[in-house]
C-alpha cells in the first residue's frame, strides 16, 4: 500500500508501478529526474502524490486512472506533461501547473471532470499538442493564468479553442 522510493533512483521507469490498485501513497525522492510512461497508471487508490522538485518530466499516462488521486503537487522543475499523463482522474479538483511547463499532451487531463480550476503560472502559454489536452472539461471550470497573458492564452494555437474557461489570476478570489 505505501513505497519509499531510496534516493539512489534517479529515474522512475515505464510501466514499473503500472496497475498496483493497492498502492494509496508513495514518497518519491528529490534525485528523481523523470516519471515514466505508464509508471503509475490505474494505481486506483493512489490519494495523492508530490512530484519532486528534480522531475523535469510526466511522461506519457504517468497518472492515467488514478481515479483516487484528490491533489498533485507538480513543482517548478518539470517542463513537459505528457499525453493522457493524468487522463480520468476523477477525483481531482484542482491543480497548478507550475511556470517551467512549456508542453501539455494531448489529453492530459483529459475526463478530469472534478477539477473546477486549473492555476497556469507559465506567462507565455504552454504549447497544447492539440486542442483535446482538456477533453470533457467540466462546463464551470477556470483557467486561470497569469493577468497579463490573458489575451496570449485566448488567442494561442489550441488555447483558443478554450477562450471562455480562461481568466485572470486576479479574478482567483472572487
Amino acid at each position: 500500500t505505501s513505497i519509499s522510493i531510496p534516493n539512489s533512483v534517479t529515474s522512475i521507469g515505464n510501466y514499473v508501478f503500472n496497475s498496483c490498485y493497492s498502492l494509496t501513497s508513495i514518497s518519491i525522492p528529490n534525485s528523481v529526474t523523470s516519471i515514466g510512461n505508464y509508471a503509475f497508471n490505474t494505481c486506483s487508490s493512489l490519494t495523492f502524490i508530490s512530484i519532486p522538485n528534480s522531475a523535469t518530466s510526466i511522461g506519457d499516462s504517468a497518472f492515467r486512472a488514478c481515479y483516487s488521486l484528490t491533489s498533485i503537487s507538480i513543482l517548478n522543475s518539470v517542463t513537459n506533461i505528457g499525453n493522457y499523463a493524468f487522463s480520468t482522474c476523477y477525483s481531482l479538483t484542482s491543480i497548478s501547473i507550475p511556470n517551467s511547463v512549456t508542453s501539455i499532451g494531448t489529453n492530459a487531463f483529459y475526463r478530469c471532470y472534478a477539477i473546477l480550476e486549473y492555476k497556469i503560472y507559465a506567462t507565455t502559454p504552454p504549447t497544447l499538442a492539440d486542442i483535446n489536452a482538456f477533453t470533457d472539461i467540466n462546463s464551470i471550470c477556470k483557467i486561470y493564468v497569469p493577468d497579463a497573458s490573458l489575451a496570449a492564452y485566448k488567442t494561442a494555437t489550441n488555447w483558443s479553442y478554450y477562450a471562455d474557461y480562461i481568466y485572470p489570476m486576479s479574478d482567483m478570489d472572487k
